[in-house]
């Protein structure tokens, strides 16, 4: 796996958010643009915790901007080291999802998709929007967290 330039990627604390149902997760097909990370790939929503902020208040936050959620409460269930990154902390947040999909606003991203860990474990993700597949970023980031997040619902 190639590195990251470490350059393009200042941040060292964000969150994301997985939503849920039914034993899928909610999740995002980055824009294809230059300059951010992991441009057209399939990732979580979420993003960099900005000055004074705690982590719930970014995953709130983030979570409205990027497609205009608001749950009652949403749930930490994971934080994360993300060594391809310089060992940038990643704080998870989910909560299950009682909206259906096509009824929301995507507002930041190419598109958004409910897949199981299957299909995510699979490395490519189909975007209906864009009427073809994309790669699932390629670092063990995402997996621990889909597992992680499995792992808490079964305990819930």
């Amino acid at each position: 796996m190639a590195k990251l330039n470490p350059q393009k990627y200042k941040k060292i604390e964000s969150v994301v958010i997985l939503p849920y149902v039914k034993g899928k997760v909610l999740m995002q097909l980055r824009d294809p643009k230059e300059g951010i990370i992991f441009p057209g790939q399939w990732g979580f929503f979420g993003g960099s915790i900005e000055n004074r902020e705690m982590p719930e208040e970014t995953a709130k936050r983030e979570l409205f901007e990027e497609i205009c959620l608001n749950p009652k409460s949403i749930h930490k269930f994971f934080t994360d080291k993300i060594p391809e990154l310089e060992n940038h902390i990643s704080h998870a947040y989910c909560f299950p999802l009682i909206v259906p999909v096509q009824d929301i606003k995507l507002l930041e991203g190419t598109d958004l998709g409910l897949f199981s860990i299957e299909e995510v474990r699979s490395g490519k993700l189909y975007s209906s929007k864009m009427k073809k597949e994309f790669p699932v970023m390629k670092i063990p980031h995402i997996m621990n967290t889909i597992n992680a997040l499995f792992n808490y619902i079964k305990q819930d």
